[in-house]
């Protein structure tokens, strides 16, 4: 299903502008990967005799892991159009009786586009500016998930695939339940450790777009997100860890502080970018290529 949402002049257009002309602070480069992609030419590389590896196969095409949440998945606009009551009624239906569910008629509850998603924007950025390479991309962003399970998946859904660059994009469904800022900042790092030593890939570390409180579960009683104190962490763990850091949260914080409101950002009022997000994250990861 295709999004359709857009953010309004003259919102998107300045929120744009803001993150073409952002400066991207970052304590690395992806060096290796940029490399991989200037030299991994195919046929003409044999050529000149560097098509085969050390194992002395056909080089593979370089291959890009994104782990993250719903954001990463491509999820855009809610389709609900239940009152925040009705549906937590709802929601406490089906977990007393979650045997109900395949009984009940299958419900979309929002859109999801992975063609305007922010990991295929960036994707297509790269063939533009590395022409002469295919490169491929595995998302693995699960709606939903935060880092803890992001790092119970590690294994299966980024190192078995021994990519060339791996990006983590998972902050936003953190709560204080699953611990403190400083928690999550050392799952991280942990998750960091292991990609660093357990494949070759080079690392960005992002920091999520803005978020807003959750009125569709809570109504008026929503609490405030916590996320700044999380990219906080990014940010730290990115310099101590030297390893790249897209700080795509920058720019949100500019379009704020030039009057341009996120709710008109935010295709579900929460913490879904609409398609102009996507495309800043895109831009802001590019940097990172200059």
């Amino acid at each position: 299903m295709r999004t359709t949402f857009h953010a309004r002049q003259p919102y998107a257009e300045l929120f744009l502008r803001l993150a073409r002309e952002f400066h991207n602070e970052s304590p690395a480069r992806p060096t290796r990967f940029m490399k991989m992609m200037e030299t991994n030419q195919g046929s003409i590389a044999g050529i000149t005799g560097g098509s085969l590896d050390e194992d002395g196969l056909e080089r593979k095409n370089p291959v890009i892991v994104g782990l993250g949440d719903s954001v990463t998945a491509g999820h855009f606009e809610s389709l609900i159009t239940m009152t925040p009551q009705e549906l937590m009624d709802a929601m406490k239906e089906l977990m007393a009786n979650p045997q109900a569910a395949g009984e009940r008629p299958k419900m979309d509850v929002e859109i999801t586009d992975a063609r305007e998603s922010y990991l295929e924007k960036f994707r297509l950025r790269l063939i533009d500016k590395y022409e002469r390479t295919s490169v491929s991309t595995i998302n693995a962003g699960i709606a939903g998930d935060h880092l803890i399970q992001m790092a119970k998946r590690l294994d299966r859904d980024v190192i078995r695939y021994q990519p060339d660059l791996v990006l983590i994009n998972g902050s936003l469904n953190w709560d204080s339940s699953m611990g403190t800022a400083g928690e999550y900042k050392e799952i991280l790092r942990q998750m960091t450790r292991r990609i660093k030593t357990e494949t070759d890939a080079d690392l960005i570390l992002l920091t999520p777009n803005g978020d807003l409180p959750n009125r569709i579960f809570f109504g008026d009683a929503a609490p405030q997100p916590t996320t700044p104190e999380r990219v906080e962490k990014i940010r730290e763990l990115a310099a101590e860890e030297n390893v790249c850091l897209a700080d795509v949260y920058a720019v949100w914080e500019l379009a704020r502080e030039n009057k341009c409101p996120w709710e008109e950002l935010l295709a579900n009022k929460v913490n879904h970018p609409g398609i102009e997000g996507h495309e800043v994250y895109a831009e802001v990861l590019m940097k990172l290529f200059e």
